[in-house]
């Protein structure tokens, strides 16, 4: 007994060395790791392995799926189940106020406007109501051309362009024209209707694009997974950052479309991200499902690099 405790050990060493003489210095699995990158031209940054505050949410916001900022002391987030709002107090992490919208349901984004707050449904819903201290309101739904099959998460706001952005986590397209990329889309607050083009497009071929713009060497296109569950407006940079729940990625990118970044997410740190926000002075928010436990949220620290 003392002979096979004594050699799991050497066995297990010597497995290693093995391996690694059998494979280049430079593994699949680091190839892959670094697609992930900030790119040089970023000025500011965010160490998503190193959150500077954790906020463990009641558990009726188990499956939180959206978040929006309302104020220095104040979030707003939404739960994909219930047809409740629910403001979130930073400081005294708690929830000091909630206000039933609609039916239960499946709700995947949030925005505050103003004093309005949207709300995205997956099928491409949004509904609109004003905030008010009163635990329940009537909201106005707007049916879009998006559907089931769009599976719409992300929700963001666009204060320069005053529009709201959708995101596709499946299906990019309207009606049977396909594209091989997530659509997003432009809801007017105006109009109060959709685009009928995408705004832009996200998808393997655009990814593999700004990888290979920085990285010379093979990678399994397969292991890169992309499908949307948020999406916010940088306050300072007008930049969007997107979240990949699946996948495990946050984008940068520009107003354009094009992509300026990629961060990897640790699913040790956040095992399903699918609400982002920023304050006024950068620092983001991201929230995840607690999947069986209570979700929470994190904040990040913004960092500047240079001019």
């Amino acid at each position: 007994m003392i002979f096979i405790k004594n050699i799991a050990p050497i066995l297990l060493f010597i497995l290693l060395i093995f391996f690694n003489q059998g494979c280049s210095s430079s593994t699949f699995g680091q190839h892959a790791d670094s697609l992930f990158l900030v790119n040089e031209n970023l000025n500011l940054t965010y160490d998503l392995k190193s959150p500077t505050d954790r906020h463990y949410l009641p558990y009726v916001l188990e499956e939180v799926s959206g978040l929006s900022f309302k104020s220095p002391a104040q979030l707003l987030a939404i739960d994909d189940e219930s047809g409740k709002l629910f403001e979130y107090d930073i400081k005294e992490k708690q929830i000091i106020h909630s206000i039933s919208f609609a039916k239960a349901d499946d709700y995947e984004g949030v925005e505050l406007v103003g004093n309005d707050i949207y709300v995205l449904k997956h099928d491409g819903d949004v509904f609109h109501f004003q905030y008010t201290e009163a635990k329940q309101t009537e909201s106005k739904k707007y049916e879009t051309a998006l559907h089931d099959n769009n599976d719409t998460e992300g929700l963001g706001y666009d204060a320069t362009k005053n529009l709201l952005l959708i995101a596709c986590k499946e299906d990019g397209h309207l009606g049977d024209k396909k594209m091989p990329g997530r659509g997003f889309y432009i809801f007017d607050i105006e109009t109060k209707t959709l685009g009928t083009e995408p705004y832009f497009v996200i998808g393997p071929k655009e990814l593999e694009a700004f990888w290979e713009a920085h990285r010379a060497f093979d990678y399994d296109q397969e292991r890169i997974k992309f499908k949307p569950s948020a999406i916010a407006t940088h306050p300072l940079t007008g930049n969007y950052y997107i979240l990949s729940s699946v996948g495990k990625m946050l984008l940068v990118v520009s107003k354009t479309g094009s992509i300026l970044a990629t961060y990897p997410i640790s699913p040790r740190i956040l095992g399903q991200p699918e609400g982002i926000c920023f304050s006024t002075d950068g620092t983001m928010f991201i929230s995840s499902e607690g999947e069986g436990d209570r979700g929470y949220i994190l904040e990040f620290e913004m960092k500047k690099t240079g001019a």
